[in-house]
């Protein structure tokens, strides 16, 4: 299990960090709040720990945008307020549980697997990079809503890269989840793969980059607006 945790106290965040390792699950953890909704979005995480006051962020607007976004992930609040309007607020918000400090970490785990059981029954949360959103339940890809045509496996790389967020991915990785572990698949196939997907990707927009990166894999970029050329020719002819 892959836990994200959004906690600035040091100490409570070492605590819950290292407990979880422990245990066997991984853990991210996060002392800000600029970068949540972006990993929430990744797909990469089973749960979010979210602390409500944060140095950069408002916890409850957090965990709102998340929400906003349609993104079902799990979120446990964390946090000292602990009255009754307190938690009111954090329901109302979107937060799937709320647990007061100073807590039991035997307490913090169990809600934890409670939140992690029934995860495991909902759909998978869409991924977004920028403007590319994917709804892995449908297998669509999307770009500011343009549908992106792929096949059923250049569709695979796209979601694993974007879930990625800009970082690499094995070629060995990379085909053992496209192809499967037991399949016999060389390395020109997953190139022929990921030009298919760049072909498709720049038919809808110039600011997704799928970069081939050699002895690491591939990895998707989202590449900044020019800011001398706000929209591009495929946008002006649209």
């Amino acid at each position: 299990m892959n836990i994200l945790l959004v906690e600035d106290d040091v100490g409570i965040g070492r605590f819950v960090s290292q407990g979880l390792r422990v245990r066997g699950w991984q853990v991210r953890w996060e002392r800000v709040g600029k970068d949540v909704r972006a990993l929430a979005g990744s797909g990469r995480f089973n749960t979010i720990i979210l602390d409500l006051l944060l140095p950069d962020s408002d916890g409850l607007h957090l965990c709102r945008d998340i929400r906003q976004a349609e993104l079902g992930i799990p979120i446990l609040m964390l946090t000292a307020r602990s009255g009754l309007d307190d938690r009111l607020d954090g329901f109302a918000a979107g937060a799937d549980d709320y647990l007061a400090k100073p807590f039991a970490f035997e307490e913090l785990l169990a809600r934890l697997r409670a939140l992690l059981k029934r995860d495991r029954l909902r759909k998978p949360d869409p991924v977004n990079l920028g403007a590319l959103r994917i709804d892995p339940a449908a297998a669509c890809a999307t770009w500011e809503g343009r549908p992106i045509p792929v096949s059923r496996r250049a569709f695979a790389l796209l979601l694993i890269l974007a879930r990625a967020g800009g970082e690499a991915v094995g070629r060995d990785k990379l085909i053992d989840e496209i192809w499967g572990g037991d399949a016999i698949v060389t390395d020109n196939a997953l190139d022929v793969c990921a030009s298919a997907l760049r072909r498709a990707l720049a038919g809808v927009t110039d600011r997704l980059a799928l970069e081939a990166l050699r002895g690491r894999g591939y990895a998707l970029r989202l590449l900044p607006r020019d800011p001398e050329a706000p929209s591009s020719a495929r946008d002006q002819r649209r």
